[in-house]
């Protein structure tokens, strides 16, 4: 258990990028990662060995509940190993650092959602997982609390906690149709791909996760997108994939693939398109947008290119692409006769929304409109759309934020905007503004 419980600690807290190391025991190198101060707890579930400033053990901490002073991080295992987690905490004997095996951060969280397994996991009775109670099979399961990476399952034998290195989690039941218009690949799992394919039909869609819907098939049950990529525009001219980056600094950069569009692939030309990519979190609040870039396109080449965002944006849930110029010509989603009709009741009239539109994209809707103010200059607004039906009743929330550079001219002079809600908004029958923060 303890080979184990250390991996399900280094994956979680480290986003994945050391899941599959062993963690076998080995000499502490001295070499370690800037410190940063914390104020969290932390629950050991077996005995940890404490070290001193210089890596040398110093004792040994029984299971507890323990307060994390600072955070690093030191390099273990041979050669250039691969870097774990430490902790400086108190304890009886003084202050000392741990690098723990089998611990969790924080506290045990009640949720309400579902979970798709993607392979048999092992079910336990606690979260330190110390005492097994069985096999759950690849299904879908009811997560009722969850604890950093570990989640607490209602099963017909009653609760117990897993901990699964892959499983798409907030999966959202439903029962739609969706029409392919294009031929498009089947997965057994998102990214897992089942070999096979269905031409343009419709489907019926009992789940989504992200922007995958599930289906039942002559295979069982199936995954697809709508695109092949990991991300596509409104109009579908380009895809882009995004499943190679690394954190550099502060910065996250993409290796990432384009190609043009299904109705674009068969024409023969070579195409220039200008682009940037936008990352939303599960949420739908946008946490970063890369570098614009610049790609001459041909059928369905796929082309590299690498993109940069001034954050980390390793997390994100889900991206779109905003396609500045396409084959020479600028592309511009401004619509002049439409009109802005929408403001805030409270304050804030100056400022107002118009031209809203919303597509599907798996559990996200993406909303996209313009916006304009009178009043000319800087400024930044934090704003809140609500969706609400025809009775009035509120379906969703979508963060939006809107920015004024120093040449904005004001007039109501229009500039675009997009938002995403992890909710389908698609009947909504109103929407309405809320201003929560101008600066």
């Amino acid at each position: 258990m303890r080979k184990k419980a250390g991996l399900i600690l280094i994956s979680g807290l480290l986003a994945g990028v050391l899941t599959g190391q062993p963690s076998t025991p080995s000499a502490l190198a001295n070499d370690s990662q800037s410190q940063t101060d914390s104020a969290e707890t932390m629950t050991l579930f077996e005995p940890t060995e404490l070290y001193d400033d210089r890596y040398q053990q110093v004792g040994m901490i029984a299971p507890q509940q323990v307060h994390v002073l600072q955070t690093s991080s030191i390099r273990r295992g041979h050669g250039e190993g691969y870097r774990v987690p430490r902790y400086l905490i108190s304890t009886w004997m003084g202050k000392a650092w741990i690098v723990p095996d089998n611990a969790l951060r924080g506290k045990e969280e009640p949720m309400d959602t579902y979970i798709e397994l993607s392979h048999e996991e092992t079910l336990y009775n606690d979260p330190g997982l110390l005492s097994p109670k069985g096999k759950i099979g690849k299904q879908t399961i009811k997560a009722i609390a969850s604890w950093d990476k570990r989640y607490k399952i209602a099963t017909p034998e009653g609760e117990g906690w897993i901990a699964p290195n892959w499983a798409a989690v907030g999966v959202k039941l439903v029962q739609t149709d969706v029409q392919l218009t294009v031929p498009t690949r089947l997965f057994r799992f998102p990214y897992q791909d089942a070999g096979a394919g269905v031409n343009p039909q419709p489907m019926q869609v009992t789940a989504v996760w992200r922007d995958w819907y599930r289906a039942d098939s002559w295979l069982g049950p199936v995954w697809f997108r709508l695109h092949e990529l990991d991300a596509a525009d409104a109009d579908h001219r380009m895809e882009v994939g995004l499943r190679y980056y690394y954190l550099d600094g502060n910065q996250t950069r993409f290796r990432a693939s384009v190609r043009l569009g299904p109705k674009w692939r068969d024409t023969g030309e070579t195409i220039p398109v200008g682009f940037a990519v936008f990352f939303y979190n599960e949420k739908g609040k946008r946490i970063g947008s890369s570098s614009g870039a610049t790609v001459r396109l041909k059928g369905g080449e796929a082309t590299p290119v690498e993109l940069t965002v001034d954050r980390d944006v390793q997390m994100f849930a889900y991206a779109t692409v905003q396609v500045g110029m396409f084959h020479d010509q600028p592309i511009s989603k401004i619509q002049p006769d439409d009109p802005m009709a929408i403001a805030d009741d409270a304050a804030n009239h100056d400022l107002r929304l118009g031209s809203i539109q919303v597509r599907r994209d798996g559990m996200f809707s993406i909303v996209t409109g313009q916006y304009a103010s009178k009043l000319a200059g800087e400024r930044h607004v934090k704003a809140e759309l609500s969706f609400l039906n025809a009775d009035g009743k509120t379906i969703a929330k979508a963060p939006l934020e809107l920015a004024f550079d120093t040449s904005y001219p004001g007039n109501g002079f229009l500039q675009p905007f997009e938002a995403v809600v992890p909710e389908d908004v698609s009947t909504y029958v109103s929407v309405t503004l809320k201003v929560l923060d101008v600066r």
